[in-house]
This record gives C-alpha cells, structure tokens and sequence, in this order.
C-alpha cells in the first residue's frame, strides 16, 4: 500500500517527501519500482548458514563466537562480525556444547619436590622444549561403571599432544608408555623441561631416573596448585567438555577410540584462539 500511494503522488510531490511519510526507504521504493524482489532476512543468512552448519557439525558445536567467525574466514574467506554469528546460531539452534568449567581452588601451601622452571611461562619460541604431562580419569558405563585412565604429554609450544597413553590402572607403567612413544617419535630432545605436578607417579625414583636416562630436566608444579599446569589440565578440559559433540562412549573400547579420534581433532582440525589455526597447521606453518 505504501508502495502504491507513492506511486499515486509521484507527479505532484518530491518522492523524498513521499517516502518520508511511509514505512519504506527511498533505495526501497527504487528497487520495487525496477522490480527487484528483495531478499527475506534468511534467505540472505542462506549461504552462511550452510557453512557454519558444515563447520558446526566438524567441530562437534564446540567452537565459541570467536573461533566461529576465525574459522569462517579461515576455511571459506568469509569476513562476519561476532554479533551476526551469534544472532545466527541462536535464531538457527546452533548452541555450544561446551560447559563453561569451574577452576579449581589453591590446594595450599607451598611445597618444593623439583623446582618449577616453568614457572607458568607457558610459550616457547621451538618445538619440543617446553612438555607438560598430566593423568585423568575417563569413566565409562558398560559393561560396568569403571575408569580410564589417561597420560597426555603436550608440547608448549603450539600445544600439540605429542604422545599419549590409556590404560586401566593409573601407575608408573602408564606414565612410562607415554614416555616411550614420545621416545619412539623422536620428540625427546636433550634437555627439554617435562613439567608434571606432584603426583605419585611423577614424584617416584623410577620416574626421575627414566626422565635423567632419556635426558629431559624435570619440573613441577607447586603442591596443591592447578595453575602451575594449567597447560595440560586446560586440555583435559577441552577433551571432556567437547569429546560429547562427536560421541558418547560407554564401554572401554569406544572410549578409547573416542579419545584417539578427539586428540586427532585437537591436534589437526581444531583451531586455537591463540593460533587461529589447529596446533599442527601452525606449526608446519611456522616451520615453512
């Protein structure tokens, strides 16, 4: 109807004035005038849909706004804003699946085994001469409720897993599984820092002659205090909030398979915020 009284008094009145008084813009009437349909808010969301439900689907819903919109430019050279990717995903139900966690507290007061030459001076200018390693546990259901347990070694300098062990019992054998494939990969350069907390794994003589048999400086976090590794602990962090967008294992097997399949994620296709790319990208591209 607007449309239709401008067209009524064009003649006699300025269209400026003529839109002034309607609920359409002056470019609007011009493009109903030459017949161009208008596109509908989501048949313009349309082509950017389409790719952040690929990218959704690849990342499990566990990218946030940010790294959703790093990724879109990153994989399809598309520049958005955060505020449209997140008036996107909410209008489309596209939420993040990963649960914000709640930090741990001091566990109390200072206690020196090894020194902590980290320091949490989590960046390294090379790869392979800043290690953390850590245990979690992984629960599984079936047949019975039971645990996992899992020993990661990450490389500090793009945060790459560089060697992993599952197992049953968290002992020293589990530990030294993750040392050997570390070994075997070559990525046991001499004198690299392996940072550990205070665990009792990490804390026995066999664990500190194998650590001076295989050349690497020991460290360790302070007793009680998460935050000295917060670089390995935010990575088992990741893995449980984020390992239930692609799966949800319930028996040993699947368990494990779900973790190599995630830590293969983690290192190749998921980007970080602080690389804007997967560890391993950033690194080949640092090394080109």
């Amino acid at each position: 109807m607007d449309f239709e009284f401008i067209e009524a008094y064009k003649d006699r009145y300025p269209i400026r004035l003529l839109t002034g008084m309607t609920q359409i813009s002056r470019s609007y009437y011009y493009k109903l005038l030459k017949g161009k349909k208008l596109k509908t808010q989501a048949e313009r969301d349309k082509p950017l849909l389409n790719q952040m439900l690929s990218l959704y689907v690849t990342h499990g819903g566990n990218l946030g706004n940010v790294r959703f919109k790093d990724e879109l430019y990153r994989q399809y050279g598309v520049v958005v804003n955060v505020k449209r990717v997140r008036r996107m995903r909410k209008m489309y139900n596209l939420p993040l699946k990963t649960q914000r966690r709640k930090p741990r507290m001091d566990g109390g007061p200072v206690h020196h085994i090894v020194d902590n030459l980290l320091e949490r001076n989590f960046r390294a200018t090379k790869p392979g001469k800043k290690l953390c390693i850590d245990i979690t546990y992984l629960k599984v259901t079936k047949p019975r409720e039971n645990f996992l347990f899992l020993c990661a070694i990450k490389d500090v300098y793009n945060n790459e897993i560089v060697a992993y062990s599952i197992g049953e019992d968290m002992t020293i054998r589990l530990v030294f599984q993750a040392l050997n494939q570390l070994k075997e990969k070559g990525l046991a350069q001499k004198n690299a820092i392996l940072h550990s907390d205070q665990g009792v794994q990490f804390t026995s003589p066999r664990y500190v002659k194998r650590l001076k048999d295989m050349h690497l400086v020991q460290s360790m976090s302070r007793r009680g205090n998460c935050w000295d590794n917060a670089c390995i602990e935010s990575f088992f962090g990741k893995l449980k909030t984020e390992m239930p967008g692609f799966s949800i294992p319930e028996t040993q097997d699947e368990m494990i398979q779900a973790v190599t399949d995630y830590i293969a994620y983690y290192n190749v296709t998921r980007p970080q915020l602080k690389f804007k790319m997967s560890p391993v990208a950033y690194r080949l591209a640092q090394a080109a």
